[in-house]
């Protein structure tokens, strides 16, 4: 496809088998725009194949393949679907018009041409067109921004829990980059059970660092207990689900958001305690019932919890704590996430001995 002139880097496509038209089109828009002449559909898909119009000026009356059938394709194809498409056409009425507007077309010009119009028409379009990218960038950097707010904030929160309990820095670190690792090949993997969008696998490694954010309110005898915890005990320290979904429900009220990355937050730190077989805690929720977030965070909540020494008990071995996850697929993990999250499970050791507990002991001051 020959390039016409290019006084600037706005392109427009002309689509149009008569060779008057296409030449008093190209003489009224070179002198302000790239200007490219295709005289059929099939012309017109192999120079989109190479190149991305800014506009197209789309004839509809046009053998072999007409305007309704290229604008078809065009709204089907993911590369093109956002060009702005001008129709050219010599049929006047309603039907005509609607059909062009449903098929996704913005405007149309009737034809025989007018000069001024559609130097008017285009530039109006690209003037448009100029003022939707400026805007999209503008919210693209404003979602970059507030996504960069919320980390922040999300990093802040887990560090409050870590400085309650200095086993937990360390774990939230490595629970996260275990997260990660999972979703991705989930992702990857694109299971029929387990279809998960990106932006739901980003909010669920966003917010697995606050799975444990409930501890916060319990009391330091229970949470900083050095021994093995009594039955009463532990069933305060299982209140940590509850009260961290309260933490979030009460941030998801002031912010009236229901549907961001704090709802999938809520889902994690309510339901990583569940059991697939409904013996965890705190509400003995069972299988499907349990969100992906919550058997996702299961499986690394346990697997860390078994590879870390604590006063009570020594470290296992990688091996061990990825046999004993295997052997509870079925009650306590999601059976078939177990069987596909095994490849991911050896990326694992390389993640906990980047973050050792050592590097991440913080200290309040008593």
């Amino acid at each position: 496809m020959e390039e016409l002139y290019y006084p600037n880097d706005d392109k427009v496509l002309i689509v149009d088998d008569n060779a008057t038209n296409l030449r008093h089109l190209i003489e009224t828009l070179k002198p302000y725009y790239k200007v490219y002449a295709a005289p059929s559909g099939e012309w017109a898909f192999k120079f989109l194949e190479q190149n991305t119009p800014d506009l197209i000026l789309l004839d509809i009356e046009m053998p072999d393949m007409d305007g309704y059938e290229v604008i078809s394709t065009l709204k089907q194809n993911s590369r093109w679907a956002d060009i702005p498409v001008l129709f050219l056409t010599a049929q006047e009425g309603r039907d005509k018009e609607r059909k062009a507007f449903d098929m996704g077309a913005i405007d149309y010009i009737l034809k025989p041409i007018s000069a001024g119009v559609v130097l008017a028409r285009v530039r109006t379009h690209m003037e448009l067109q100029m003022y939707r990218k400026k805007l999209e960038h503008m919210v693209d950097l404003k979602t970059s921004q507030l996504e960069t707010t919320q980390d922040s904030i999300l990093s802040m929160l887990s560090n409050v829990t870590a400085y309650r309990d200095n086993e937990t820095g360390a774990h939230i670190k490595r629970t996260t980059y275990y997260i990660d690792s999972i979703t991705k090949y989930l992702l990857s993997a694109n299971h029929k059970n387990y279809i998960i969008s990106p932006e739901y696998a980003q909010n669920i490694v966003r917010s697995a660092k606050l799975h444990d954010i409930g501890k916060v309110a319990i009391p330091d005898k229970i949470l900083l207990k050095p021994g093995r915890l009594t039955e009463e005990e532990f069933e305060i320290i299982k209140q940590h689900t509850v009260l961290g979904a309260q933490i979030l429900n009460d941030a998801m009220a002031d912010l009236g958001d229901t549907s961001s990355f704090l709802m999938v937050a809520r889902e994690i730190i309510i339901t990583h305690h569940e059991w697939w077989n409904g013996r965890g805690y705190p509400y003995h929720i069972s299988e499907e019932q349990i969100p992906i977030s919550g058997r996702l965070m299961a499986i690394a909540d346990v697997y860390d919890a078994l590879i870390s020494e604590r006063s009570y008990k020594a470290a296992m071995t990688h091996k061990e704590a990825v046999d004993i996850i295997v052997n509870d697929a079925g009650t306590h993990f999601d059976p078939i996430l177990v069987d596909l999250c095994l490849p991911v499970l050896d990326t694992f050791p390389a993640i906990a001995e980047r973050y050792r507990d050592e590097n991440y002991q913080m200290r309040m001051l008593r």
